[in-house]
C-alpha cells in the first residue's frame, strides 16, 4: 500500500508487480506500470480530489472495475495478447484515464 496526503502522487510499478493498492487525498494519482507476468495482475486506486491516470504496458487486456462520483471513465489502448490487469479505480472528484504506455 502507498497513499499520499496532499499534493498528489506518481507511483512507479516494479516489474513483475502483483497486486498493488495506491491512494491520494488531496490531488492526482498517476500511475506507470511496467510489464508483469503475475496471473490475476491487479492495481487498485483510491483518488478523492483530482485526476487519476494510469499507464499500463503496450497490448495489455484491461478491465475496469469502481466507480467515478463527479468525473468521466475512459480507456484507450489497444488490447492484445499481452497480460490481463484488472483496474480498481475509485474518484470521487475527477476522471479516471487508462492509457498505453509510450515505450
Amino acid at each position: 500500500m502507498d497513499f499520499a496526503l496532499v499534493g498528489g502522487r506518481e507511483f512507479t510499478l516494479q516489474q513483475d508487480w502483483d497486486h498493488e493498492f495506491l491512494a491520494s487525498v488531496l490531488g492526482g494519482t498517476h500511475v506507470k506500470a511496467s510489464a508483469t507476468t503475475f496471473p490475476g495482475a491487479s492495481i487498485t486506486v483510491v483518488t478523492v480530489v483530482g485526476a487519476t491516470d494510469i499507464q499500463v504496458p503496450r497490448g495489455s487486456r484491461i478491465r475496469l472495475r469502481g466507480f467515478t462520483l463527479l468525473g468521466s471513465r475512459k480507456i484507450d489502448i489497444h488490447s492484445s495478447d499481452g497480460p490481463e490487469i484488472t483496474v480498481r479505480a475509485f474518484s470521487l472528484f475527477g476522471p479516471v484515464t487508462v492509457n498505453e504506455s509510450p515505450n
